[in-house]
């Protein structure tokens, strides 16, 4: 029989000859850029395939509620306990490794692991001048975030740079597939955990330039984010995802929704498509927020605004 309080699954979870950690009623606070959240019954952090290979069946089988997560910049985390398995990759997933040169078109190729930050990867391009993905330095995810998302900032998106992405399905298996043959649009792709897919490592083609040039980019978009978003403050980057042919920031703004206070959180006085924890907010008032700004917007404009923002949901299953 399995401890009070413990689910049998945990039990048996444990007796798996894993290399990665776990973490028992993990507060969640840590994992998410909101810094807002409820514990988790377990926290893996994952540091090598071989884990991953055996922690994906074990899921599948025992039908465990899972979710993975990188540095949970796109994601609101409830103030509940979840009660499942969070699975946060480490370790080898950070890797980078330049590739082989890519004679037809002069540019290079990088192999990059899917918890590796966007900012590091960005700034580790520069001294090789190796361009194209600057944008990345204002995004604060990772490589696997910013694939399963299609990140983009200043008309630039993750898709223009992949070459393939190496991701493992529920079974274990592990799958090495040509951006072409994978669906990307506006904040989407189909390689996205929720869908059973998790995204591992990926090949990215950049283009050679001048490190001096690179450089001056990466400190350019760095100015925009300090002078345009509430860089300093928790919170998830934009909420959501600009309708076609305008901004969500403009509509929520002009629907006098700029610098809305509820409990500790507010629609930021900087940037009206951030909202920001002011140190004490809950989910339920960054929800009552997002509920505000849909609700209002549709009113003023009859546009729906759809939240680019993801919310750990304990229905996610296998």
């Amino acid at each position: 029989m399995p401890g009070e309080g413990i689910p049998q699954w945990l039990e048996d979870l444990e007796k798996i000859p894993l290399d990665s950690r776990l973490r028992r009623k993990a507060s969640l606070k840590r994992f998410n850029t909101w810094r807002i959240g409820g514990a988790a019954e377990c926290v893996i952090d994952v540091k090598n395939l071989k884990d991953l290979r055996l922690l994906l069946p074990f899921i599948h089988k025992n039908q465990i509620p899972w979710f993975v997560i990188g540095k949970g910049s796109n994601l609101l985390v409830p103030d509940k306990t979840w009660p499942g398995i969070i699975l946060h990759l480490s370790g080898d997933f950070k890797c980078w490794e330049p590739l082989e040169e890519k004679f037809n078109s002069g540019g290079k190729k990088v192999s990059a692991g899917a918890a590796l930050a966007d900012v590091t990867f960005a700034q580790k391009c520069v001294p090789h001048g190796w361009g194209g993905m600057e944008f990345l330095i204002g995004i604060p995810g990772t490589i696997g975030g910013a694939i399963a998302m299609n990140a983009g900032a200043h008309g630039a998106e993750t898709a223009d740079f992949i070459d393939e992405i190496e991701w493992m399905d529920m079974e274990g298996n592990l799958h090495c597939t040509a951006k072409d043959e994978i669906e990307f649009r506006y904040r989407y792709s189909e390689l996205n955990g929720n869908y059973g897919r998790i995204i591992t490592r990926a090949v990215l083609s950049l283009n050679e330039s001048d490190p001096k040039t690179i450089q001056k980019n990466i400190l350019k978009y760095q100015k925009f984010r300090k002078e345009k978003q509430p860089y300093n403050q928790p919170s998830c980057g934009s909420v959501f995802k600009n309708p076609t042919g305008d901004h969500a920031a403009r509509l929520i703004e002009n629907s006098g929704l700029k610098g809305k206070i509820k409990g500790g959180a507010q629609i930021s006085t900087k940037q009206a498509n951030f909202i920001v924890n002011l140190g004490n907010a809950s989910s339920d008032d960054i929800m009552s927020l997002i509920n505000t700004a849909r609700e209002t917007v549709f009113k003023n404009y009859s546009i729906d605004l759809m939240p680019e923002v993801q919310i750990l949901q304990s229905s996610i299953y296998s």
